[in-house]
Parts: C-alpha cells; structure tokens; sequence
C-alpha cells in the first residue's frame, strides 16, 4: 500500500494549509481564545465555500467527493494550527444529514455542529435524550449537538427547547468546553450508522493529534537552529539532537498508521477499526510526547504563558481524551488475545 500523498492529495493539502496560515496564525488563535464565540466566524464561512466540511461526501450529495483519507489531511491541519472550533462535529454531521434538508447550512459553513460522543448510551436509548453529556468540546459556540450513542445517531438544534448549554473550565484554551444538559427532549434517530460515524471521529481526532505531533517537531527544529548558548545554536548539542530526532520518529510512525487507517477505512477493510485504534493510541501518544520535549527544548522560555510551546500541549491532553484514550483502545486492541483468539 502506497501511503505517500498523490499529487492531488498534495494540492488538498497545501490549499489547506495555506488557508490557515493566512487566516489563522497563533496571534489570531490566542485572540480568538480570549474572545465570543471563541472562532474565527469569516474563517468558517470561507471554509465552507470551499468545500472543507464535505471532502468525504459524494458529489452527487453536494459533496467533494474524496473520502477519509482526505479528511484526514484536513484534520492533520487543523491539529497543525491549533484551529478553534467545532470541526470534527461539523463534518461528521455533513455525513450524518445526509440527503436531508438540514445538510445545506452545515455545508455552507453557515452552521457549526458540536459533537457528543455517547458509547454507553447514558443520556438514553429510546426515543428521548435526558442527562448531561460533560465536557463537549466547543460546545458553546456551536449551533447544533450531533449525539453519537451506542446504536443510534441524534442531531439536535442547540435552540431545541430543554436543551441547556453551560460552561465549564478548559485545560486548552484554544478549545472551550461545555456541559450540556437534555430534559427528556424526543430526538428521533437518523439513518447513519453510529459504529461507521465513531471510527471515522476517531480517525480524525487521530488525524489532529499527527497535526500537533508535526508542528512541535517543526518548532523545535526551528528553535534549536538559532537559540545559541557558549556561542553554538543549541541543535548542535547532542541531547537536543536526539531529543530531536526521537519526535521526527514519533511524528513520522504516527502519521504513517493514521494514512494507513484512513485508506483501510476509506475501502470498507474488515480491520479497519483495528487500525484506527491503533492510530488514535500512536498519534495521541505522538502529539504528548513531542509537544512536552518541544516545551523542554525551548528551555524556560517553553514553561511561560507568552511562549506558544504551552499550547500544543494542552490540545493533545484533550485529544487524549477525545473519543477514547489510550488505555481504553489498548483495551479494545488487547481483546481478541484476551480471549484466546
């Protein structure tokens, strides 16, 4: 399998990025961090009209017609910028309303969609929704709740009488969180398929966490080739050399896996839930990895709030928590031997 980016998936990617450092760089992150409703409104619209929500939609949905892989170039950017916002709830709700009248805003960029992840069906399993769901990310800015249960796929309006959204303390505050609660509100169950639509969260979560492991690495390398001290750039040392070297490992392992789950899932592979699991455990581990000696090869300076370092390390310790952490899909990976099979 040929995991390396084809020239297409090299200009997807390189539009992407390209968007996102002209419209969205750390300065602009940190300000919108600090500010209502926490992201960049003109940069979702643009991202819209440009057919970012739908990459892995049919065209003959409105979509753009590529699959997961391609997502997951444009989470792997996503993870790169620090991007605030809804994204992973958006897109997966392109997929989920699909052929449905309320597809066209999401699509649109005209209406951001928070996702609530929800494998043991605790706010219920019948036809209404009632409980909290904890620390969804971006909850507060998003326009809609798509709740992914065990079995069944809801999608709510964020006006939906009953519904209650309420804020709560971020580790990131590059991503906000929020506790929202449901009041026996009915929410009848869409046509997707909740066990399709969490792998592919997952992957992207994934995806975002290559993003973090990657541009860690690239500010490292970056700071070490011109922080001097005893009048040599501190890359010449060999313990940031290694230091160095060991992140380019886990950011390049990471990234490879994750490709490899993406086109595995993009092909429908009896395994690919497999790989993606093993994807999200690589890449989250990555990310964590890489940012702290990021935040270590920048010496004092990585500890304090006006230095960047900081930031990338707070997403990845909320990307560990997103869709499962590592233990839990090692749990997952460990099963069959458990079993004896």
């Amino acid at each position: 399998m040929d995991l390396t980016l084809g020239p297409e998936e090299t200009a997807v990617r390189d539009a992407i990025r390209n968007v996102l450092a002209e419209r969205l760089p750390l300065a602009r992150v940190r300000a919108l961090a600090s500010a209502e409703p926490g992201i960049d409104e003109a940069l979702w619209r643009e991202a819209g009209g440009l057919g970012w929500f739908g990459l892995g939609l049919p065209e003959a949905a409105g979509g753009g017609g590529y699959g997961a892989a391609e997502e997951m170039l444009l989470f792997v950017e996503l993870g790169r910028a620090l991007t605030p916002g809804p994204w992973l709830g958006t897109v997966l709700a392109v997929h989920a309303l699909a052929g449905m009248p309320a597809l066209a805003p999401v699509l649109a960029g005209t209406l951001c969609v928070a996702l609530i992840d929800d494998p043991a069906d605790t706010l219920g399993d019948g036809a209404r929704l009632t409980g909290v769901a904890r620390g969804v990310a971006d909850a507060g800015a998003a326009e809609g709740f798509l709740v992914v249960g065990a079995g069944a796929v809801r999608y709510l309006p964020a006006a939906t009488h009953g519904l209650v959204v309420e804020g709560r303390p971020s580790l990131d505050p590059t991503r906000r969180l929020g506790d929202v609660r449901f009041a026996g509100i009915a929410a009848a169950p869409l046509a997707a398929d909740a066990a399709a639509l969490r792998a592919l969260a997952t992957l992207l979560a994934a995806a975002e966490a290559v993003g973090v492991a990657e541009r860690t690495l690239e500010d490292s390398v970056e700071y070490a080739g011109v922080r001097q001290q005893f009048g040599r750039p501190i890359g010449s040392f060999q313990a940031v050399k290694h230091r160095c070297a060991d992140m380019a490992v886990r950011a390049e392992v990471a990234r490879s896996l994750t490709t490899f789950a993406a086109v595995a899932l993009a092909e429908g592979e009896g395994a690919a839930p497999r790989h993606v699991a093993a994807a999200k455990v690589l890449a989250t581990d990555a990310a964590l990895a890489n940012a702290a000696d990021n935040v270590q090869n920048h010496g004092g300076m990585g500890f304090a709030w006006e230095a960047d370092a900081h930031l990338y390390l707070k997403r990845a310790w909320l990307l560990e928590h997103a869709l499962g952490t590592r233990a839990a899909h090692l749990d997952t990976l460990a099963a069959p031997w458990r079993r004896g099979e």
